[in-house]
């Protein structure tokens, strides 16, 4: 972020750690999220927490001031929440749905469950274990994740995250507020037994549900309130747990890259969503470690889009060398590339779109199928049907066939070719909903994914 940007987005921030709800060590991010909840309602006018138990937790008529917040255990000794005639159990998770498959607590092996999720196994072995312990073939990572999550808190006692309460209006809201896909209905279900006595049917909503409630409040005439609701929806924006609004000069810090990869997976999301609707035949979206690969709903087309985060901007390219889905992952990509180019008569491309450049570069990897690294850009130019050409000719040279392309330590080295933008940070960042943002990179898509149709053109679906 430069000085000059101040006066074009007063209200954003480069640092991350200048929201007053990001700590700046480590931290619990479950309780703290629960902590920057209810801290914003303690704190801000009456009528924030009137409206979130009407409009949020669906309770109608709430009209006292006197509303009590507290976190995990209780601290108010003669409140009795058992005897308020409104109880509720609110529970927001990412979908704001119960994981369907997993059963009561109280019908399986706790230890055994516990003993099974802690063994030092790859995921993939573990879920199978799960399943088969719970009798669940079709319990999924997300499913497996909730219910870790649920064993470590009740381990430390039936405890809600949240509460919310006024004796003198009658009405408690305990909360349970978990930061994956799922609710676990066990543990809402004990929340209401142990602290009211008895079932009551849970409230579920979404994070985004959350975000969407408090985001109508930034602009209250009331100072505090309005200061605390924004950084409470900046504090969810930038943790990536509602829907993309657009991006913010610190989602591009390279010290907290990590921290930025869900919600960038969120703008991904969003860009899958819109691109599809425009028409683009795209198929399902991947996670990358910098950003997501949205495959070709044709499968014979080597390749992928590549969605990246980097420092500079976002950058969006049709990339083949390294692809993880679709006919041909990996070096496979490029053998059909070169085929393809081989075959063709004349030029592979008759124009280019205005601001695309094309790129190779050099892979290398500790077994034939393995996960390749970049060792170096061998070849950049702004893409022409010239310079493609080159780009070949180029991704021919960094393409050895699979023995003579090893090296003397055992690795395997490979080409890469990558044709696509860098939108700027500068045009990316903005204070208002993203949808500027998304419009440009849906277009990028449209042209980098022509450019893929001109290239690979006689690929077919076997």
């Amino acid at each position: 972020m430069k000085l000059e940007d101040v006066a074009r987005h007063p209200n954003l921030y480069p640092e991350r750690h200048l929201n007053v709800f990001v700590p700046f060590a480590s931290h619990d991010l479950d309780h703290n999220v629960t902590r920057a909840v209810i801290s914003t309602l303690r704190w801000s006018r009456p009528e924030l927490t009137q409206a979130f138990l009407t409009q949020v937790v669906g309770l109608e008529g709430q009209t006292a001031e006197d509303y009590c917040y507290d976190l995990g255990a209780c601290d108010y000794t003669d409140f009795d929440p058992a005897d308020c005639s409104r109880r509720v159990v609110l529970g927001i998770s990412g979908s704001g749905q119960i994981a369907p498959h997993l059963p009561s607590l109280d019908d399986i092996n706790q230890d055994v469950v516990q003993a099974a999720l802690g063994r030092p196994v790859d995921l993939g072995t573990k879920l199978q274990d799960v399943r088969r312990l719970l009798a669940q073939p079709e319990l999924d990572y997300e499913e497996l994740a909730t219910l870790a999550h649920t064993l470590d808190e009740l381990a430390d006692g039936s405890l809600p995250d949240g509460w919310i309460f006024s004796a003198a209006a009658g009405t408690c809201v305990l909360i349970e507020a978990k930061l994956l896909h799922y609710l676990d209905a066990y543990q809402l279900e004990r929340y209401a037994e142990v602290y009211y006595g008895g079932r009551e049917t849970p409230v579920l909503c979404t994070w985004d549900q959350i975000a969407s409630f408090f985001a109508t409040w930034r602009n209250d005439s009331d100072p505090r309130t309005g200061f605390l609701t924004g950084q409470l929806c900046d504090y969810l924006d930038l943790l990536g747990l509602n829907r993309f609004h657009g991006f913010r000069p610190y989602d591009f810090d390279p010290d907290a890259s990590q921290e930025a990869r869900t919600k960038f997976l969120r703008f991904a999301e969003a860009l899958h969503a819109a691109a599809r609707e425009a028409g683009l035949p795209l198929a399902e979206l991947a996670a990358s470690p910098i950003g997501a690969r949205l495959g070709f709903a044709d499968a014979g087309t080597p390749g992928e889009v590549a969605v990246d985060l980097l420092a500079t901007g976002v950058r969006i390219e049709y990339r083949v060398g390294d692809a993880v889905q679709g006919r041909f992952p990996g070096r496979q990509g490029v053998d059909e590339v070169l085929r393809l180019a081989q075959e063709r008569e004349g030029a592979l491309l008759e124009s280019a779109p205005a601001g695309l450049s094309v790129r190779v570069e050099r892979l290398r990897s500790e077994t034939p199928d393995g996960v390749a690294s970049v060792e170096r850009e061998t070849f950049r130019d702004e893409l022409s049907p010239e310079s493609l050409t080159f780009a070949l000719e180029e991704l021919q040279l960094q393409h050895p066939s699979l023995d003579g392309g090893r090296d003397v330590s055992g690795g395997y080295r490979h080409g890469a070719l990558s044709v696509g933008l860098v939108i700027p940070r500068r045009e990316a960042v903005g204070d208002g909903d993203g949808a500027a943002v998304l419009a440009r990179a849906t277009r990028v898509v449209g042209e980098v994914l022509s450019v893929a149709r001109a290239l690979t053109a006689a690929a077919t679906v076997g």
